[in-house]
C-alpha cells in the first residue's frame, strides 16, 4: 500500500498532541512544584511571589506576570519567580520572553532540570527543534530515566524528519514505560508515518484494540487512512472527535477521510472547523485552499496557500496549487517559476508536467512544449501499466503532494 506524503504531516500532529500537550498540561507552575520550597529572605518578595503563585493557578496570567516581577524587583536573583514568570509568557505565546527568562535562571543554578526542561518545551513550541533538543540532551544527561524528556526529544527529531532516530527514542521509552498511553500514541504514529505499517498495526492491537480515549481513536483512524480504509476511519475519527472535538487534527484528518469517499461537503465543514481551532493546520489549509481555488474565491485561496507554503515551504503539492492560482490571476511568470521548480522537485508529477505543456504553448515555446507532451505520454502509460488504485489516480488528479484530509 502506497501512502500519500499526507501522512508525515498529520502524524507529526498526533505526536504534538500526544507529547506536548499531555507533557505540559498541568494547571500549576511547573518551577512552583520543584523549587517552592527555597528559603526566601526577602519577605516583601516572598509576599508578591506566593500572589503570582496563587493567580497563576487560578489563570491570572496578566496578573501572575505583574506580580512575579515585583517579586524580582525586590529579589532579581530568584530563581524560582524567574522560572514561574517563563512560564506565564510561554503560556500567553510569547516565547522569547519565556526563554530567556528561563536561560537567566539557569545562569544562576544550572543544575535545575525542571527549569532546563520547561525550556526545551519552550523552544519546541517557538519550533526550534534544534534548540529544544539540545536542552533535552543535557535534562537527559542528569535523568537518563526522564520520560517525559525523551519523549519530547523523539517528537523534535520526527518534526525534524529524523524519523528513524526518533523511532528508536520512542521504542527505548516504550520498552521501560509500556503503560504510557501517550507514547504509544507517538510511536505509533511515527510507525505510520515510516510507512512501517506491520509495526503499526501490532502496537495498535496490543495497546488500543478497546480505545477509551480521543488519542487512541485518532491513532486507529491515522492507520486506516494509511490503509485506504476511509470508512473505517471515519468512524474511529468520529469516536475521537466526540470524546474531543478539539483534538488538534482529528477534524482535517476526518475531512481528508469525507473527501476521499466523495462527500466534499462535509469534508470541507471539517477543514474549515479544524482551522478554527488550529489554524497552523497544513493540510486544512492546503485543501481548503484548493477547493477555494476550484470555486473562484482566489484572494480567500491565497491565504491558505501561502500559510500552509509558510508551513512547508518546498512541499511541491503546495507549489502545484500557487502556480494554478498565479495562472488564474494571470501571473505568467510567477505561475512558470513555481511549476519549473515542481516538476526538478517531483519529475513524475503529471499535473505539472500539463500545466508546463500549456504555458509553453501560449508562450510559444513549442519545443519545450512537445518535450512535456512526451513527458506526459511517458508518464500515463506507466500509470495505465500499474493499474493504479483509485486513490492514486485521485492523488495524481490534485497533484497535492501532501493533500490536505
Amino acid at each position: 500500500m502506497k501512502i500519500t506524503n499526507i501522512l508525515r504531516f498529520h502524524s507529526m500532529r498526533v505526536q504534538l498532541l500526544s507529547g506536548l500537550l499531555i507533557m505540559l498540561g498541568s494547571g500549576q507552575p511547573l518551577a512552583v512544584r520543584a523549587i517552592q520550597g527555597r528559603t526566601v529572605t526577602h519577605q516583601k518578595s516572598q509576599n508578591d511571589f506566593a500572589r503570582g503563585v496563587q493567580l497563576q493557578q487560578s489563570g491570572d496570567l496578566e496578573g501572575a506576570r505583574q506580580a512575579y516581577e515585583a517579586a524580582l524587583k525586590w529579589a532579581p536573583r530568584r530563581v524560582d519567580a524567574l522560572s514561574n514568570l517563563g512560564l506565564v509568557f510561554s503560556r500567553m505565546g510569547q516565547y522569547e520572553q519565556a526563554i530567556q527568562l528561563y536561560l537567566k535562571a539557569l545562569a544562576i543554578d544550572p543544575q535545575l532540570q525542571l527549569v532546563r526542561y520547561q525550556l526545551a518545551a519552550t523552544c519546541f513550541q517557538a519550533q526550534k527543534y534544534e534548540a529544544s533538543m539540545e536542552e533535552l540532551k543535557k535534562v537527559l544527561l542528569a535523568q537518563a530515566a526522564n520520560p517525559q524528556a525523551r519523549h519530547l526529544l523523539a517528537i523534535c527529531l520526527l518534526k525534524l524528519n529524523r524519523l528513524d532516530e526518533g523511532i528508536a527514542e520512542l521504542e527505548q521509552v516504550q520498552v521501560a514505560h509500556p503503560e504510557n498511553l501517550a507514547m504509544a500514541s507517538t510511536l505509533g504514529s511515527a510507525y505510520i508515518t515510516n510507512q512501517q505499517l506491520e509495526k503499526a498495526a501490532v502496537l495498535i492491537e496490543k495497546t488500543f484494540n478497546q480505545p477509551t480515549t480521543a488519542e487512541a481513536y485518532l491513532v486507529r483512524g491515522s492507520y486506516n487512512i494509511a490503509i485506504a480504509d476511509y470508512r473505517n476511519a471515519i468512524e474511529e475519527l468520529s469516536h475521537a472527535k466526540e470524546l474531543n472535538p478539539k483534538l488538534p487534527t482529528v477534524r482535517s484528518q476526518l475531512g481528508y477521510a469525507y473527501w476521499y469517499i466523495g462527500d466534499r461537503g462535509q469534508g470541507r465543514q471539517e477543514f474549515q472547523a479544524e482551522l478554527e481551532d488550529n489554524p497552523q493546520d497544513f493540510n486544512a489549509n492546503a485543501f481548503l485552499g484548493w477547493l477555494y481555488r476550484e470555486d473562484g474565491r482566489l484572494e480567500e485561496a491565497a491565504v491558505l496557500l501561502k500559510r500552509a507554503q509558510q508551513l512547508k515551504p518546498d512541499d511541491s503539492g503546495i507549489l502545484l496549487q500557487l502556480a494554478g492560482l498565479a495562472q488564474s490571476r494571470g501571473l505568467k511568470g510567477e505561475a512558470l517559476n513555481l511549476l519549473e521548480r515542481v516538476v526538478k522537485q517531483k519529475p513524475d508529477c503529471t499535473p505539472a508536467h500539463v500545466l508546463l505543456a500549456q504555458m509553453y504553448f501560449r508562450l510559444k515555446r513549442t519545443t519545450e512544449a512537445r518535450r512535456e507532451r512526451e513527458i506526459i505520454d511517458r508518464l500515463n502509460a506507466e500509470e495505465q501499466s500499474r493499474q493504479p488504485s483509485t486513490h492514486d489516480r485521485q492523488d495524481r488528479y490534485t497533484g497535492i503532494s501532501v493533500p490536505p484530509r
